[in-house]
């Protein structure tokens, strides 16, 4: 008799010190969530250290448990009456936060502690009734426990008997209702299936029009409290960490392709501002509800909260917009085709080709191959103009085969080009950025390197690297148009040459409104590093951010100044 109750108080002890442990870790991570949100310290404080003591202080009385006075249980008692009050009182003032917020809190952690996340995995177990918010954050906090990161990004699943031991003890804690050995097996096997249909999705538009999300989710809350059952939590974490690394990698790609149509509106955007009587009701009212749906989408990736159908809302507006701007959909609308060809003069549009003296200003003139030939050597700025506008380059076009058509920018571009084709790549791209033949272009050791990066041909076109890439180099080139045209505004400023004068400030309008767009393409990259955590670039397109704006703002400043009218 005295060691079965020997044994009852040692149990109930182990229990007390357990719930202790698990309620100061989350009274410390909740007051770390109340600073994240801005809501200052906890309206509530406690004894712990004073407590401790009191724990500390029943072991001498448990013993073996023969000799347990009233003392000793009232003793146990009241500690075990404070625990369940700071329990109420933490479980109240958690509840306020969703799901969503405690996944947030970890992503903002570079290192999660696992002893850490088995406490506040305890203390929500400890509920009087396991809500489904409550299933939620288990989920969350015991996939975090599962995983681990490797060095490239993909997300490992830790040791199986180390889990499953976790699980079993945690288990213990719960309510978990008994499961047979068949019923046990027919619902790993239906998490399984889950599994086996994630790993089979191709791509991102696959993964969101299964629905597989959602009909994961509503198995999880369908099985309640048997999801702690050891063996079927173990395929939920599973399959919940093949869900993060298919769900990152799917949307990778599809990340890179929403880039890419989020450019087409805007250059239909651009377009249309030049010519308005292309518009229509359908058009106008597809390109208001871009704007809406990229407002959130963007809104979700700075709050590290994206949801799948901000994801869904922005595809199908972008979409729409293309859509009503196909010249497929209403043969009466002369709107240019991808390829070009289809229009001309002021009627070339965003996706077609046109003649450089719509967008950038330059004379074309009519060269012959001696003409060329004899101008080469030389290759002055205008010189060096005049033979990229009709056309010398594309006898070796190199990285401008790579770039998408810019008509704006390519002057620019292959006077970047041009000079980083003469270079000799024999040392670091800390020392080529102020070779003789870079030096008056005045560009950053990355933005060199973009160029190497794209004739080397590793990275995939099409994808976010590549992306990152290629948008280093335009923004370069626009950025030294800039600061071109600036300081031909000084130079003509009350020389008395008005038309050339009027036709530099109508180039420049050109570039201050393209600088508009690349602005906010800046702040997308941004954005999207401090999203996904991954800020070893971040340093760069700061600074190239920073240099952009700089030659942005003064060209704008010098316009103004000299009477030029700017586009805001």
């Amino acid at each position: 008799m005295g060691t079965s109750k020997g044994h009852d108080l040692n149990a109930r002890y182990t229990a007390l010190s357990d719930r202790f442990r698990s309620q100061w870790t989350f009274y410390q991570f909740l007051a770390g969530v109340f600073k994240h949100q801005g809501k200052g310290d906890l309206p509530f404080r406690y004894d712990f250290q004073g407590l401790y003591e009191r724990v500390k202080a029943l072991v001498p009385m448990v013993g073996d448990g023969t000799s347990a006075d009233v003392s000793t249980i009232l003793e146990f008692e009241e500690v075990e009456r404070q625990l369940k009050k700071i329990h109420d009182d933490l479980s109240r003032a958690e509840r306020e936060f969703a799901p969503s917020l405690l996944r947030k809190f970890f992503d903002h952690l570079k290192k999660q502690d696992e002893k850490i996340l088995f406490a506040l995995a305890k203390f929500y177990l400890q509920h009087d009734a396991l809500e489904q918010d409550v299933f939620d954050k288990v989920d969350i906090l015991l996939t975090r426990l599962a995983e681990r990161s490797l060095e490239d990004g993909v997300t490992r699943l830790r040791d199986r008997t180390e889990l499953m031991r976790s699980f079993e003890h945690l288990q213990g804690l719960a309510a978990v209702p008994a499961v047979e050995p068949k019923e046990e097996r027919a619902l790993i096997r239906v998490v399984r299936d889950i599994y086996d249909e994630l790993e089979g999705l191709e791509d991102f538009n696959a993964l969101l029009s299964s629905g597989i999300v959602d009909r994961y989710r509503r198995l999880k809350q369908k099985l309640g409290a048997t999801a702690l059952h050891a063996p079927v939590l173990f395929e939920i974490v599973t399959t919940n960490v093949m869900l993060k690394n298919r769900f990152q990698s799917l949307y990778e790609d599809e990340e890179a392709r929403i880039l890419e149509d989020t450019n087409r509106v805007f250059e239909i955007e651009r377009y249309l501002e030049k010519n308005p009587g292309v518009s229509h009701d359908e058009l106008r009212a597809q390109l208001e509800a871009f704007r809406s749906s990229r407002e959130r989408f963007d809104a979700g990736r700075k709050d590290n909260n994206l949801r799948r159908h901000d994801i869904l809302a922005l595809r199908k507006s972008m979409e729409g917009v293309l859509r009503a701007f196909d010249p497929k959909k209403d043969g009466t609308r002369a709107t240019p085709s991808r390829q070009g060809g289809a229009a001309t003069g002021a009627d070339a549009g965003p996706f077609g080709s046109a003649p450089v003296d719509a967008d950038d200003g330059t004379e074309i003139v009519e060269l012959d191959e001696a003409d060329r030939l004899e101008a080469a050597p030389r290759r002055s700025d205008a010189e060096f103009n005049l033979a990229m506008d009709v056309g010398e380059a594309e006898e070796n076009p190199g990285v401008m085969s790579l770039l998408p058509p810019d008509p704006l920018l390519t002057t620019s571009l292959h006077k970047i080009v041009f000079a980083l084709e003469l270079v000799v790549w024999d040392h670091p791209l800390e020392q080529a950025v102020h070779a003789k033949e870079l030096h008056h272009l005045r560009l950053e050791p990355w933005e060199v390197g973009t160029y190497l990066a794209l004739m080397d041909g590793d990275l995939q076109p099409q994808t976010l690297p590549w992306e990152l890439q290629v948008f280093f180099l335009m923004s370069a080139a626009l950025r030294i148009k800039m600061e071109e045209e600036a300081s031909e505004i000084v130079r003509l400023t009350g020389s008395g040459k008005r038309e050339q004068l009027a036709d530099l400030f109508e180039r420049s309008a050109q570039s201050l409104e393209r600088a508009r767009e690349m602005d906010r393409r800046f702040q997308w990259f941004i954005d999207d590093m401090l999203y996904k955590g991954e800020t070893q670039r971040l340093e760069e397109i700061y600074r190239s951010h920073f240099r952009f704006l700089h030659a942005f703002s003064a060209l704008w400043l010098k316009q103004q100044e000299s009477g030029g009218v700017t586009p805001f």
